[in-house]
């Protein structure tokens, strides 16, 4: 009865309680069984319902009560009282899109949102008004009933069946009322650039680091926009310089499938490595080579190995193999995949940021090979955890071969706690098994073929996901699929950042008039990647420290060599 209190209001002199549609059904069902309630049946993209008495006499405030208690009860399976706030929403927001339609009733197409209220006045006899989306001059009494007509000739022209709708919540707002993403599910990000997925995630990690749900939260972010954004927050690690993972850490197949499939997927995506992945005699001397590694673990271990390899097996064709593999391997001898390595205070902290986008610099098959080894290889310190892939495509590509830890974690559920937010701007460069058993997406704005594709697995045309603006964007869960869009842009937070910046250029130049031109001028791009080992290495080359943070903040490739050399290790 509790509940039903928070639920029920009185407007107009009316007690009114609006309910949720949890599962599908036809709400002709429902009216006909109506005992002295009216109705108003809103069938849009989600559907509702919302009961209500005629004019309330206070005598009678029992009665009805008893009377929506009962109808609950029997439809419990289907649906669920709304908050009254989100009743007021729903009807107010109704009102203003929503006309009268007078005259006979005619046939209306199934896809045509409509609402409709009925007051049934005897058995086959009812009163009624079908109102249609389109302007308004004020606001439409959508609870009213103007019309007469009998209740079949009603059913043989109009469809109520009522798709489910989401729980009320605070993040997003929808048509009616604001809800929630669920991070309890594995999520699938889609959009075009621009189009506002970056801005989505960054609300989640917000709302994830408020409502402390999880124990740590890992973001992957390829191009050191979460770094800048997040920075002052979390912790910002750089692979090779204090994250370090070793895919020879793994069982020998295991380590084998990790490392085929990352060189395969960067020949598809970036065409590195001869643009072909393994052959088979290539990975058949790749696993003959892991065989014989025994007790020693890292990439030059087994660079030695294949050396050996080649005085044994004289046949061209094995040759051929051992120095295609040796190739390979030479792009991936770098300091982020020689030992597992993990800085105190990138364990300890609850956010932790890995700006990949160095790693991704100096070779896009190694910042491939740490992802995966890292989900593999420090799962114990994901348990209960929220980790974000951004550029998700990177690493499942459809055309790859094999099953990554990523299509493990997706396929198991939230294995060990683990949810997963994947981020890309491209669903044909996903594999479609994965696209599917994800089943939970946030999906902006797509054109062409990606637009096609997004549309297939939201079960909705592909010009809506076309026509879609920047910060909207169609939720889809649980059989729901809504239309909803970012309130507000939170954006990056400039402020903190440049402070963060600010101190850290103090640290190496003490002149604050320098330092302060320097953020004025060149702001967002003095972000994480300028760190303190690359300014040191340039100093003992001869750099001016000046120098190199110009380097820095105009992203100069002089800069990015001596980044190149710190990330490889060749300091």
């Amino acid at each position: 009865m509790s509940s039903l209190n928070s639920s029920l209001l009185k407007v107009n002199n009316k007690l009114i309680i609006g309910l949720r549609v949890k599962k599908e059904f036809n709400a002709w069902d429902m009216i006909k069984i109506l005992d002295g309630l009216r109705i108003t049946v809103i069938k849009d993209e989600v559907g509702f319902l919302i009961l209500h008495t005629p004019a309330h006499v206070p005598l009678f405030t029992g009665i009805h009560r008893n009377r929506v208690m009962q109808l609950l009860n029997r439809w419990v399976d289907y649906v669920e009282p709304l908050p009254s706030g989100i009743t007021l929403s729903i009807i107010d927001n109704a009102s203003i899109m929503f006309s009268g339609v007078k005259g006979r009733v005619t046939p209306v197409q199934d896809s045509t949102p409509i609402i409709m209220t009925i007051c049934k006045s005897g058995d086959d006899q009812v009163r009624y008004t079908l109102f249609l989306r389109g302007t308004t001059r004020g606001k439409t009494d959508v609870l009213s009933c103007d019309d007469k007509a009998s209740l079949p000739q009603l059913q043989d022209n109009v469809d109520l069946t009522l798709k489910p709708s989401p729980r009320p919540g605070s993040m997003f707002m929808t048509r009616y009322y604001p809800i929630d993403v669920d991070l309890t599910r594995h999520l699938m990000v889609l959009g075009a650039t621009g189009s506002g997925k970056t801005t989505l995630v960054k609300s989640l990690i917000n709302s994830a680091l408020q409502k402390n749900v999880f124990n740590k939260i890992v973001i992957f972010d390829p191009t050191g926009e979460y770094s800048l954004d997040l920075v002052g927050r979390g912790y910002v690690a750089v692979p090779g310089i204090d994250i370090a993972v070793n895919p020879l850490a793994l069982p020998r197949h295991r380590a084998s499938e990790l490392l085929s499939m990352a060189i395969q997927a960067a020949a598809l995506i970036y065409g590195e490595n001869d643009n072909g992945g393994f052959s088979f005699i290539q990975l058949e001397v790749l696993d003959k080579a892991l065989e014989r590694l025994g007790d020693r673990n890292n990439l030059k271990d087994l660079y030695v190995v294949l050396n050996d390899l080649e005085q044994e097996l004289r046949r061209n064709d094995y040759l051929n193999a051992i120095s295609a593999v040796r190739r390979r391997l030479r792009k991936v001898m770098i300091a982020a995949l020689m030992r597992n390595a993990l800085s105190a205070s990138a364990a300890q902290s609850r956010l932790l940021v890995i700006n990949m986008a160095p790693l991704y610099f100096v070779s896009q098959v190694a910042a491939i090979i740490f992802t995966l080894t890292f989900l593999e290889v420090l799962s114990g310190i994901l348990r209960e955890s929220l980790v974000v892939i951004d550029e998700a495509h990177r690493i499942l590509n459809r055309y790859m071969v094999g099953e990554s830890i990523i299509e493990r974690l997706i396929r198991e559920g939230r294995h060990d706690g683990v949810t997963l937010i994947l981020v890309t701007q491209d669903p044909l460069d996903i594999k479609r098994n994965v696209l599917d058993i994800v089943g939970h997406y946030a999906v902006f704005k797509l054109n062409g073929k990606s637009a096609v594709e997004a549309a297939d697995l939201l079960g909705i045309g592909k010009d809506m996901v076309i026509k879609l603006k920047p910060l909207e964007f169609y939720y889809h869960s649980n059989d729901i699929t809504v239309k909803a869009q970012i309130m507000g842009n939170p954006g990056i937070n400039y402020l903190m950042a440049s402070d963060v910046i600010y101190k850290r250029l103090l640290e190496r130049v003490n002149d604050e008039d320098y330092v302060n031109a320097m953020i004025k001028r060149f702001g967002r791009s003095l972000n994480p990647v300028l760190v303190p080992q690359v300014v040191e290495l340039g100093e003992r080359l001869g750099y001016d420290v000046r120098t190199i943070i110009q380097l820095a903040a105009r992203k100069d490739p002089e800069y990015y060599k001596l980044l190149s050399r710190v990330i490889i290790g060749e300091e």
